[in-house]
């Protein structure tokens, strides 16, 4: 007769298993679909540097037109989440990205600012429900401890999206003339496909729940199964059940949405400028910017494990969200001191984009803490589409002061503000109990 410590150790076994093989199954491929994802958002950021003169674009108009794709985000994305709970992430998730893979190919065929706007508010509507859709899906697999590190996984394709497409995008606009084309129509071309046809292996290949994943024994599913429904119990029971209806008026989801307005308003205003940014900084080519683009953000590649996997230690993630948005304020003050040595400036922005990005994973553990079920689906779409349009106004603004004062440098201080106002709310979260409480390591951490 097996002994209570015995029957412990083998659940354990059990789990690390099934989370081991969930995370490296789950993690690296949804992180290549938000990678897909991330690079048709901000592919405009580079193609900018040809097209604006093609369509004959002020500053302003690209950067209104290129933010503009988060206001049809906005009016979608709750209802796509709820969608994907009824239909299920395979089928769902599927839909999203041959929509979104359309919209992005015909955007290389637009033939003036306005028909450029119209593109991406169509690419907002489209992929709607893409990022919120996915994070719903890992509730349903992964417990709190292990949240973060499969998170973290996922997140890492944002700065490597920008690290890939920045070089990416360069050498693809050398090739102008090719099909006939210009460099920034070939560059919204030949990006936009992948999507398409990746929507085809998540359909095949996804499997909705843990019950239906071949990889995993039987006793791995019912070790998942059973642990995320005992936690969404436990939470039910903490916290009550947020009915669908209270979601909206929930006064901590609005601190949440107000917190990562701040982390979006710097993430998309430095992805969709960057560019523009690096070549104020000196007479380089497209491909050196290309170059030059992709160091921040390989830094942040390189960082973004390591740096959440010590935050995580410390505990309490909100404190750890307020330190590292306030590093990233510093950083990019710094950058603005430093602009006319670029060295030092591509130096600071290395520092501020690693930790705006390590940022993302462990803000994403906070609402799980408080949502279950349905509400958890709407309250997920609800933070990402209100918090994104900062997403419309980085962009936007760094746009206006770009033609203002005639250099996009200076752009970098609104990003700076809103971060700081997302750190202070970070360190007034650490001190709710709901949110402040220490997340286990998970096993092989």
């Amino acid at each position: 007769m097996s002994s209570p410590a015995h029957l412990a150790r083998t659940s354990s076994d059990v789990g690390a298993s099934a989370m081991k093989k969930a995370i490296w199954r789950l993690g690296p491929f949804l992180g290549l679909l938000y990678l897909v994802a991330y690079i048709d958002r901000n592919n405009a950021g580079f193609a900018k540097l040809e097209m604006t003169q093609a369509l004959q674009m002020t500053e302003a108009a690209f950067g209104l037109a290129a933010g503009i794709f988060f206001i049809g985000y906005l009016l979608f994305e709750v209802p796509s989440n709820l969608l994907l709970e009824r239909f299920g992430a395979r089928k769902w998730i599927a839909r999203i990205m041959i929509t979104w893979g359309i919209v992005a190919v015909l955007t290389a065929f637009v033939q003036d600012a306005t028909q450029f706007a119209i593109a991406r508010f169509l690419l907002g509507i489209a992929e709607a429900g893409f990022f919120p859709g996915v994070l719903l899906y890992l509730t349903l697999w992964f417990p709190r401890q292990y949240r973060t590190q499969v998170l973290a996984v996922f997140a890492l394709s944002n700065p490597l999206a920008n690290a890939i497409a920045a070089p990416l995008s360069g050498w693809i606009m050398g090739l102008h003339g090719f099909l006939g084309m210009e460099g920034w129509q070939l560059v919204f071309l030949l990006e936009g496909v992948p999507a398409v046809l990746l929507a085809f292996v998540v359909f095949f290949w996804l499997p909705d729940r843990p019950q239906d994943a071949r990889w995993l024994t039987a006793a791995e599913q019912r070790w998942i199964s059973d642990t995320v429904a005992e936690e969404t119990a436990a939470t039910e029971r903490a916290h009550g059940r947020v009915r669908l209806a209270a979601v909206f008026g929930n006064g901590r989801l609005w601190l949440l949405i107000l917190l990562f307005f701040g982390v979006v308003f710097g993430a998309y205003g430095l992805g969709l400028w960057l560019p523009t940014i690096v070549k104020g900084m000196g007479d380089f080519s497209t491909a050196t910017i290309g170059w030059l683009v992709a160091v921040p953000n390989i830094c942040a590649a390189l960082l973004m494990l390591p740096w959440e996997r010590a935050a995580r230690k410390q505990g309490n993630i909100p404190l750890q969200v307020g330190i590292t948005l306030s590093i990233t304020a510093l950083s990019l003050l710094a950058a603005v001191a430093a602009r006319d040595v670029p060295v030092l400036a591509l130096a600071a922005l290395c520092v501020g984009m690693s930790a705006l990005f390590a940022t993302t994973p462990l803000f994403w553990s906070l609402p799980p803490m408080v949502l279950t079920g349905t509400a958890a689906a709407a309250g997920l779409a609800f933070i990402n589409s209100v918090g994104n349009l900062a997403g419309f106004a980085g962009p936007y603004a760094i746009g206006w002061i770009t033609e203002s004062t005639g250099s996009a440098v200076w752009g970098l201080l609104p990003v700076a503000a809103l971060t700081v106002m997302g750190a202070a709310i970070g360190f007034v979260l650490s001190r709710r109990p709901e949110f402040s409480k220490p997340v286990p390591i998970g096993a092989g951490d």
